[in-house]
């Protein structure tokens, strides 16, 4: 199994499980088998479903009353709990944020919350192919077979702009800050900077070659890396929000950089700790430059 995530709704939906390649016929006979059993599933348990044209189908429990999608630009934030059909529950998730066009989320899933409107749930049985495909694996010890037809319930929380998703950030950032009574500056571009040791002499300048040690953090403390780094300021070797934090401190100087998404790695993550729209900590030490 290849995925993003560990343990989490990004291990199997948000990269997918990785299977081998097949013929048109294999695929349009996979795509009736996976009808057959979510059909036979339903009749026997008397749920009456609607079914779309890609082939998923759905129980919606509350349409909603809110924004529903309407363009692939836009943020979602959902609840999801995923299981096999007739069988175990192997991931639940909370207020995962993506974007509708990257690509990242399983297509099912991503069909599912454009039936809603925010506040709305529903019941969602996905065949395969808007699935894990051939792939297979183990997810939070649940095996997961290959061409596994996949039961999701769906609440879409609320539809946001990337202007709304970066007021909402902005508010964690503060709610961070108050929690843990820092005192910080603010970037005009939205990197928040918290001074622990002062430094000396001047600060550095684009071109200017920097040692800096530094631990990553997400705003709930989970340690994403850790280590040194040098690296030439102006140069792009780092995220946008890293080399902003660095050009405020002096040599020997310790600091926090809480850096929002969109000067991180915005909408698409990185690795398996790093959430797309996520928020990073950064505690640095300037080391030196030249």
């Amino acid at each position: 199994m290849n995925t993003l995530f560990k343990s989490t709704i990004y291990l199997a939906i948000l990269i997918g499980l990785f299977g081998c390649a097949t013929n048109e016929n294999s695929i349009l006979q996979q795509q009736q088998q996976d009808d057959q059993i979510i059909s036979d599933f339903l009749k026997r348990n008397n749920i009456s479903a609607t079914k779309s044209s890609t082939g998923l189908y759905y129980v919606l429990d509350k349409v909603g009353t809110g924004d529903q999608a309407s363009t692939v630009s836009q943020i979602a934030s959902i609840d999801v709990d995923v299981y096999l059909l007739g069988g175990a529950k192997f991931i639940t998730e909370k207020d995962i944020v993506y974007r509708f066009s990257n690509g990242l989320l399983m297509q099912g899933v991503v069909e599912a919350t454009t039936l809603l409107k925010e506040g709305g749930n529903g019941r969602f049985y996905i065949p395969s192919a808007l699935g894990f495909g051939q792939g297979s694996g183990t997810v939070n010890g649940i095996n997961i077979p290959a061409n596994a037809t996949i039961y999701a319930e769906v609440k879409l929380n609320d539809i946001r702009t990337d202007q709304e998703q970066q007021v909402i950030e902005e508010g964690l950032i503060k709610k961070y800050l108050a929690d843990n009574k820092l005192t910080s500056t603010k970037d005009s571009l939205g990197v928040y900077y918290v001074r622990t040791t002062q430094g000396s002499g001047a600060l550095p300048r684009t071109g200017n070659r920097l040692a800096v040690t530094y631990k990553g953090t997400l705003l709930n403390k989970q340690v994403f890396d850790s280590g040194d780094f040098t690296f030439t300021l102006g140069a792009g070797a780092s995220i946008r929000g890293f080399e902003i934090a660095t050009r405020f401190m002096q040599k020997g100087e310790k600091g926090i950089a809480l850096i929002p998404s969109h000067l991180a790695y915005a909408d698409k993550g990185s690795g398996d700790k790093i959430r797309p729209f996520a928020t990073l900590v950064f505690e640095l030490e300037i080391i030196g430059f030249e």
